[in-house]
């Protein structure tokens, strides 16, 4: 009769996350997450093929965590406060836990279908909102694109502390979002 497993593929991209989250993707090991799991380091290879698999499974559970945060915190009585308010709690996630938003878009969805899938569900709350505000069928991608460029390029640099010309990075942050999204209501 074959040993149980120790642990299962979930429970594993569980402790992933929580390495992420303390030293970034950099920190991620196969041994780091065999040690934390109290397994030896082959025994993970029946789960993922290798650490980038790994790091596949750890990018589709933050973009899964997004979604389900977007969901949640998102407020607003009409669909345009609720995309400021998605914007919002997009910037928050990513300044809150920055090693694990810098887990997304770490690298190209298209070379994987299951990460493509990720990509497109936790994009699924933003797609919804657009339409609610009656943006034309026609301009829902361009705008989501727009807007998560924005959002993407504005935390990423927010992050790595790249705005020191003066002025208030909240402000900022609004104008720009302004910007894309003012001329919807």
């Amino acid at each position: 009769m074959p040993t149980p497993a120790k642990t299962s593929p979930a429970a594993l991209v569980g402790i992933a996350l929580e390495i992420v989250t303390a030293g970034g993707a950099e920190a991620l090991t196969i041994a780091a997450v065999a040690q934390a799991a109290g397994v030896k380091g082959p025994s993970l290879y029946k789960h993922f093929a290798d650490r980038e698999a790994l790091l596949t499974a750890v990018e589709i559970a933050v973009l899964q965590e997004l979604e389900a945060i977007l969901r949640r915190d998102t407020k607003g009585r009409t669909a345009v406060q609720r995309l400021r308010s998605m914007a919002h709690v997009y910037r928050r996630f990513a300044l809150e836990a920055p090693h694990r938003y810098g887990m997304v878009y770490r690298k190209n969805a298209g070379d994987d279908p299951a990460l493509a899938a990720a990509c497109l569900f936790s994009a699924k709350p933003l797609f919804e909102e657009l339409e609610a505000a009656r943006v034309s069928p026609q301009q829902v991608l361009a705008l989501a694109r727009t807007l998560v460029a924005f959002l993407h390029g504005f935390v990423s640099m927010q992050i790595a502390e790249a705005f020191r010309l003066g002025g208030s990075v909240d402000e900022a942050f609004d104008a720009g979002l302004e910007t894309i999204i003012g001329g919807i209501a």
